[in-house]
């Protein structure tokens, strides 16, 4: 993986800010806290988390349960459609975009990013990558494929055959990206 820098940081920020979606950074130790904060501050109340070691060793369903959330770690796509909040962690981002990539084959990792109506997407800094092309060298290396990679920038967006452009029909319309400084 990259060195990852301030300007890697940056760049990746810079670029998810451009299609409208937010990034903050913080400490693993302080990840629940930043996550329950970014959720408080949108008016939040519930949210669907797909736990991974990182997520469950940062304490994020603990640090929202104690701001008061309600938080659903199993059952997803049960709580998915009327929960507002999703949470989930990406393997990798491309800085170039300000894009997060989901690589695993984890389904409730996808359906937290996609039914959410606020998702924050937890990626850690040593993950990001520079550009597009160098998120399909490290594909072609890993030793299997997942049997899913989907590219997630920005909230959703689409337009009609007139170009009236609308947030939010095929995804969420709010997306924070939380990076972790996990060197």
């Amino acid at each position: 993986m990259n060195q990852f820098t301030d300007a890697l940081y940056e760049r990746f920020k810079t670029n998810l800010e451009a299609v409208n979606g937010t990034c903050v950074r913080c400490s693993k130790e302080n990840l629940g806290k930043t996550v329950a904060d970014v959720f408080k501050e949108a008016d939040i109340h519930d949210a669907c988390i797909a736990e991974t070691p990182l997520l469950t060793e940062a304490g994020v369903a603990e640090a929202l349960k104690e701001a008061g959330m309600d938080v659903y770690t199993d059952h997803i796509r049960l709580h998915g459609e009327t929960v507002k909040g999703g949470v989930s962690e990406n393997q990798y981002a491309i800085a170039d975009l300000g894009t997060m990539v989901q690589g695993r084959d984890v389904i409730d990792e996808r359906t937290v990013a996609t039914m959410s109506e606020y998702y924050i997407g937890i990626v850690k800094g040593s993950t990001i990558l520079n550009e597009y092309d160098d998120m399909f060298d490290v594909l072609a290396e890993l030793p299997e494929m997942p049997g899913f990679v989907g590219f997630i920038t920005g909230p959703s967006r689409t337009a009609d055959i007139e170009c009236v452009s609308t947030v939010g029909v095929h995804g969420p319309i709010k997306l924070t990206a939380v990076v972790v400084d996990d060197v």
